[in-house]
């Protein structure tokens, strides 16, 4: 109030002494209605100008936490626009989203399961929902071992239009009867096909079907890719229960400060996203099968790795790259992981 009040006294000062000295003059009476609406137009963009300064003057600070809000909330929606060269941050921002969105337990980026769309803001301030929050996300993932033993466990994954849909992973007694099924398909030539699939139209193709559903879906995809994937799934979630009940330690205690909370919730969001990254570019991981895929007719861009590289931001054609927003960012990480196998 007190910058406005100077600047708009400013401004009828200066306002009338060039009227006063314009009013000296006997033929310019033109040039002096020339001059008095210039200046009030400025004094007008002064009086606008010194009302906003005012307005952003009482603002408080934003808090580090609040800035940090903003400027994911900002990429994140810079993201959905389709921007086709995201920055790094936002690449960056892109990988945890889809990390933390595939299992239970991300405060970062914590999906909001009424409206189905990610809570960026999440307000945790109050202890039953801090701990709350963590008990619920272990129980969650403790049910999703039980599910990856039987048919598969759901996850949650952004679209190439920047949605959140849900996806199924297939669990240990899923691959197991996804075997029988492509044994069954083989051996009767495609008489029987699994849901989904088409059969043979000739002799030709049906040779190719018995040796395709024989020996690599069959064979290689659900023995020896799937049964070590479904144990991998199980491990997750064994460790990102861990993860959870452990959180309520800090959660229950330096979490009472938002310092605490700010805290907690990095050094956990991250751990999480670290775990994550870890069981995917293990022997069979998910990030394992898609640095690794190759098709022979694609010539060159068919190869490993520049095959992965080539690829598009989710696939929705391709299982392997259909769940995961494939930026520069991940390509890098993953490839790079793969070729110096990470131990754990």
């Amino acid at each position: 109030m007190i910058q406005s009040t100077e600047i708009s006294t400013i401004s009828t000062q200066v306002n009338s002494g060039f009227t006063t000295d314009a009013a000296k003059g006997t033929d310019n009476s033109l040039f002096r209605d020339i001059i008095n609406h210039e200046l009030k137009s400025q004094a007008s963009q002064a009086t606008s100008h010194s009302a906003t300064q005012t307005i952003e003057t009482g603002k408080p600070a934003l808090s580090q936490l609040e800035r940090n809000s903003f400027a994911i909330q900002t990429a994140s929606e810079n993201i959905k626009k389709g921007k086709t060269s995201p920055s790094f941050i936002e690449q960056l921002i892109m990988y945890k989203e889809d990390q933390l969105l595939s299992k239970p337990g991300g405060d970062s980026f914590a999906l909001n399961k009424e409206t189905n769309t990610i809570d960026y803001d999440l307000n945790q301030s109050q202890f039953s929902k801090r701990v709350g929050k963590d008990l619920k996300d272990a129980g969650e993932n403790i049910i999703n071992i039980f599910k990856d033993v039987g048919a598969g466990a759901p996850f949650k994954y952004v679209d190439s239009n920047g949605s959140i849909q849900a996806g199924g992973k297939v669990g240990f007694f899923g691959t197991i009867i996804n075997f029988f099924k492509d044994i069954a398909s083989g051996f009767t030539l495609g008489k029987y096909t699994p849901e989904g699939e088409s059969s043979p139209t000739n002799a030709l193709d049906a040779t190719k079907h018995f040796f395709k559903k024989i020996f690599v879906d069959a064979v290689f995809k659900d023995i020896v890719v799937g049964v070590p994937r479904s144990a991998i799934h199980v491990s997750e979630n064994a460790l990102f229960a861990g993860i959870n009940l452990l959180e309520t330690i800090p959660d229950a205690t330096i979490g009472n400060f938002k310092a605490g909370r700010t805290v907690t919730t990095e050094i956990f969001d991250d751990m999480q996203v670290f775990v994550d990254f870890v069981t995917d570019v293990v022997p069979m991981g998910e990030a394992n099968s898609r640095t690794h895929a190759f098709a022979l007719n694609e010539g060159l861009r068919g190869l490993p790795f520049i095959r992965n590289i080539t690829k598009q931001a989710p696939e929705p054609n391709d299982e392997r790259w259909k769940y995961v927003r494939n930026t520069p960012f991940r390509k890098s990480i993953e490839s790079l992981a793969t070729i110096i196998p990470i131990r754990m």
